[in-house]
Parts: C-alpha cells; structure tokens; sequence
C-alpha cells in the first residue's frame, strides 16, 4: 500500500507540472507578450548539449529516462546503466538538419559490487568547409576571402551508477564539451566603446566547459512501474564574444511501464512499454515526450512517439531487431522524426547495441 501511494503522489506531481505542455500544445498565445514569456529560445550555450543519442529512444520520442540496462542512458539518466549486466556498448549515427551528422558511442561495464562504470562521447559534424569572407574596404569588391570555416562541436563522459536496493539506483557523469565555431586560425572581431574610446577585439569562438550529470530510477513495485528523475548539464558559462550564457541545464521527470503489466493481463511473448517524459529545460518552455515500444518474441520492435513543445520536431516512429548471435545480443535500432511543419528535411537515425 506504501508504494502504490508514493506512486499516487509521484502522478499527481507530475500531472501538475505538465499541465502547462498540454496548455501551450493547444492553444498557442493571443499576445506577442506571451510568446515572449514562455519561450527561453537562445538562452543557453552549446546546445548539442540537450541532444540525445540511440535510435531506441529516439523513435519513441525521446521519452524513456526509466528504461535501464543500455549504456546509451547515458545521454538521458546516467542511472539507467547500473542495471547492465556484464557490458554494453552503443555506436549510433544520426542524419541532422542541413546535411549535419551526429555521431554517438556509449559503452558501460558492470563491476560487480562497486557498481557499473561508463563512457560516452558525441561529435557533431558540420560536413564541408564554409569558404569564409571578410569586409575589406581597400579591394575593389569590398571584401576578401580568409581561411575556410569548419566548426567543430564535441562532448566526451565518464559516468558511475550503482543500485542502491533491489527498486533504486542512483547515477552521475562528468563531461567535457568542446566547441570551436569558427576552425581553423579564423577570428571574429568585434568593436565596442570603454570609457567613450572606441576598441577593438579578437574572438577565435574556441570554448571548453566541464558538465555533469546525475539521475535516479525508483521500481515503485506496482505493477512494474518505473519513475525516474534527472539533472543534465550542471556546469559553467560560456562567454561568446563578450556575453555569457549557461550551458543548457534540464530537469526531467519519467514514468515508464508495461500497458499489458498494468492491465493485470498476460500476453505470453508480447510486451507493451510506455514512455512519459516531462522536461523543464533553460532554453525552452516546458516539453513533454511519450512514447510507445512494441516487442514480440524480444525478437522485433515497433515503436512510436510524440515530441510535444518543439518547434522543429513532433511525430517519430521506428523499429528495432534483436539477435542472438555467438558474441552476444544485438540490436540493431532505426528511428525517423518528421519536420514537416519546419523547413528542414526528416531526420534519420540509426543506431546498433551489443550486449556481451
């Protein structure tokens, strides 16, 4: 009876708190005072930061911060590695907008009683250089070619997580992000008044920052329902040219279950997952995610979701196949998220995880 009512309240927190996605998700502001107010947009540095990894999840929507046992939780809850059995490893690429790639690994080993220890990295590829250009008065065309732009964007993660009882488990991860938005030896200038003179500024756009990550995952043990709760990207400010912004922290809450579980029903090799997320990031009003995974036999997936609050992205589906093979178990994850009401092409996501 205790855990059913620590589930109550834990709903009811949440029904509370994401009262205010539904209310932005139908019915968009009369006043230009109120889109003023609830969107945070460019408020926080380094936004690659925010992304997520493994087309898993992101074919539900990127919802699913309870789901445990694959090192790809590392770029959701850290926590969610400490239920791996022996090791995990996650290599995913992700086809992003303009003809950008992300490209992601995880990997996490269980260390008996210590606990389980991982690591994770992400780059962001800008694909070719940009010819770049600069004013020049003194050249009959008015400005002058320099060195060729080619931005560089990385994140890299040491991460810990241990289980605390049979039904908590408690993570973290510090990170490393890089991002250099110029290459090369290019430098942007800038000019501003000190004092009533008038100076001037070389900026090279390198930046580097420390990051952590902590998250939590608690079996109420009704019906095998999951919640979890995690903190992503403490850390410090960026200054970008003279201005400094906060790296993209958010807050994110998570119920996850089985329909056919919390129906009391038995479905022999078939199985039902729910993903609900809420997310309270720096940058951006409150979002919600949710998300379906199908599986028979542990052998296929379907899986389905919604992206509610974005301003680029919303419906997502994919699948997964799971193989038993001599080195382990592996799965191999797509996953397709629509744009259509943006000017970007649909993104695609392709991911594989080994479990040995």
């Amino acid at each position: 009876m205790k855990r059913f009512i620590t589930f109550l309240l834990f709903l009811a927190l949440f029904i509370v708190q994401a009262a205010p996605v539904w209310a932005q998700e139908t019915s968009g502001p009369e006043r230009l005072d109120d889109l003023l107010d609830w969107k945070r947009t460019g408020q926080a540095a380094m936004p690659f930061l925010a992304k997520g990894a493994g087309a898993r999840m992101m074919a539900m929507g990127d919802a699913g911060i309870a789901l445990t046992g694959d090192a790809s939780a590392l770029f959701y809850n850290p926590a969610g590695i400490a239920h791996v059995e022996n090791r995990s490893l996650m290599l995913g690429s992700m086809a992003w907008l303009m003809d950008t790639q992300i490209h992601s690994g995880a990997f996490a080993i269980n260390l008996g009683q210590l606990g389980v220890l991982g690591v994770s990295g992400m780059f962001y590829d800008y694909g070719a250089a940009i010819q770049g250009t600069e004013i020049d008065a003194r050249v009959e065309a008015g400005y002058r070619d320099t060195d060729e732009l080619n931005p560089t964007e990385f994140v890299v993660g040491v991460g810990f997580a241990r289980r605390i009882s049979d039904g908590f488990a408690i993570g973290g991860q510090v990170k490393y992000a890089y991002q250099d938005l110029l290459g090369g030896g290019l430098k942007t200038r800038i000019a501003y008044q000190d004092a009533g003179v008038w100076k001037q500024e070389d900026h090279d756009a390198k930046q580097g920052v420390l990051a952590f990550d902590i998250g939590t995952i608690y079996n109420t043990g009704f019906r095998g329902l999951m919640l979890a709760m995690s903190f992503r990207n403490f850390g410090g400010e960026v200054k970008y040219e003279r201005e400094p912004f906060d790296i993209p922290l958010t807050f994110r809450f998570g119920i996850t279950g089985d329909v056919f579980d919390l129906l009391d029903q038995q479905m022999g090799n078939m199985g039902l997952m729910f993903h609900v997320d809420y997310l309270h990031p720096r940058d951006w009003s409150e979002r919600m995610n949710v998300g379906l995974e199908y599986n028979f036999n542990d052998l296929v997936y379907l899986r389905g979701g919604y992206k509610m609050n974005y301003s680029s992205e919303g419906l997502c589906f994919g699948g997964g196949l799971n193989l038993n093979l001599p080195m382990g178990a592996v799965r191999i994850d797509y996953a397709y998220k629509d744009t259509q009401e943006s000017l970007f092409d649909a993104v695609h996501v392709y991911s594989l995880n080994l479990d040995f």
